[in-house]
């Protein structure tokens, strides 16, 4: 129970159970007030004529605080249905069984607190988690301060993974900052873009495509939407045992190129597996395969 994971399993739980109490107290003046508008609607009637009362068309306004009521009822079950998810993982890791989160209840919004203060995985094996511990290190204070300034930006083209990557990169930032006693950027005020239109998307696509043209460098491995594509890179370069060097080296610069193209024109090459906003891509598809 003393270990910092639990630690911060256990904040989370409450920071998530005093968010909802918050919601709820809000939902409550809101019943609160549609109860006041059905009295006066009620008043009202009492006092028009039955003659009136017939072309009063009150129908319209009734419906829309049932409306309300309903999505008042619903919002409110499912975020206590998150909160539950969350204990019951908290309760399993301070029993020592623990595990990550699945990706839709890590990326609630109720988490998301949490998400901008967790503290650094120092243990995972993930290729981008250990790629950016190693990098991170080595980096100067002041590059470090700039990246982690640019980790903390929203993207507006983040899936849930890769804005969940984005903070668990950013917080390894942190932890090696304050491990040298250097001034931190100030986290940003939400994890999501504000402007998620189509003009920021291309701009965003247009940055990462630049970033992966440059090469290597500690700004590569410090950005999570890259992380798919250094993946599929390393995947078959580790695939290519065997293969004459020159012919490596061809294949690896056209793949490179490829994998630029392909940032530049709005995708996120991946190994993922399951439906996200940006497909997936197989290696099969990268005309690289050697499986046959």
């Amino acid at each position: 129970m003393n270990t910092d994971p639990t630690k911060a399993l256990l904040a989370a739980v409450l920071d998530a159970l005093t968010l909802v109490q918050g919601q709820l107290d809000a939902v409550a003046r809101g019943n609160a007030r549609i109860e006041a508008s059905q009295n006066d609607i009620l008043t009202r009637l009492d006092t028009i004529d039955a003659g009136q009362a017939a072309v009063t068309d009150l129908m319209p306004v009734l419906e829309m605080i049932l409306a309300r009521s309903i999505e008042d009822r619903e919002l409110t079950r499912a975020q206590l249905s998150t909160v539950a998810a969350i204990a019951g993982f908290a309760h399993a890791a301070a029993n020592g069984n623990s595990a990550p989160l699945p990706i839709d209840i890590a990326d609630d919004a109720l988490l998301e607190r949490f998400a901008l203060l967790q503290p650094a995985d120092r243990r995972s094996n993930d290729r981008a988690m250990v790629a950016w511990r190693k990098a991170a290190s080595s980096a100067s204070s002041s590059d470090l301060f700039a990246l982690l300034t640019r980790q903390y930006q929203p993207s507006p083209t983040d899936t849930p993974e890769t804005r969940i990557l984005r903070y668990r990169l950013a917080a390894v930032s942190r932890a090696e900052l304050e491990g040298r006693g250097a001034s931190l950027p100030q986290p940003p005020a939400s994890t999501s873009a504000p402007d998620r239109s189509a003009f920021a998307d291309e701009a965003r696509s247009a940055e990462l495509a630049v970033l992966w043209r440059a090469g290597e460098s500690p700004a590569l491995f410090a950005d999570p939407e890259l992380a798919g594509s250094l993946d599929l890179f390393y995947r078959v370069e580790r695939g290519g045992m065997g293969v004459p060097e020159t012919q490596m080296t061809d294949e690896l610069a056209q793949l490179h190129r490829m994998l630029g193209d392909r940032l530049a024109s709005g995708e996120r090459p991946s190994m993922a597996r399951g439906p996200s906003r940006y497909s997936p891509v197989p290696e099969a598809d990268l005309g690289l395969d050697r499986s046959s």
